[in-house]
């Protein structure tokens, strides 16, 4: 590969954490302050769905969100756009966040359901999300563990 031509991966890269950023900045940060404007965006799930501890758990992830994630993609972002070996680090960090998160998610979906008064049924879009979610994790661990140099190059 010629010097300074970025590989394709490093573009799907960029291009997941910033969607991500983007969608958890409206999902979860939002929740934190108005969440029933994320519900109505259909970001989070409602009250009579989760009930009142699903939401305050759902906010709990937002906090986290906000407060780790986000930050993390940012500085994985600024740091793979300016070549920085550390955006590798940073960048393995949130993918092994994306990775974490919907297993965990998922694993809440199938439990709670036996939690009195939880009603949420998730959809195929939640299992399809999750999974692709799940997989660019995986995938950019990998990524990153083999081929990562490519992308500061």
């Amino acid at each position: 590969m010629p010097a300074g031509k970025r590989p394709r991966a490093f573009w799907v890269i960029c291009a997941f954490l910033v969607l991500s950023a983007i969608l958890l900045l409206v999902g979860q940060t939002t929740a934190i302050f108005a969440y029933d404007f994320a519900v109505g965006l259909g970001l989070q799930e409602s009250l009579e769905e989760v009930t009142g501890f699903g939401v305050q758990m759902n906010r709990a992830f937002g906090m986290g969100d906000t407060v780790v994630y986000i930050p993390l993609i940012v500085v994985s972002l600024v740091g793979l756009l300016r070549r920085k070996r550390w955006a590798l680090l940073t960048t393995a960090s949130a993918m092994g966040i994306s990775a974490y998160w919907t297993v965990t998610m998922a694993s809440l979906l199938v439990f709670a359901r036996a939690v009195p008064g939880y009603t949420l049924v998730p959809g195929i879009e939640y299992w399809v999300f999750l999974g692709a979610f799940f997989a660019f994790g995986v995938w950019g661990i990998a990524y990153l563990a083999f081929k990562g140099e490519e992308l500061i190059r």
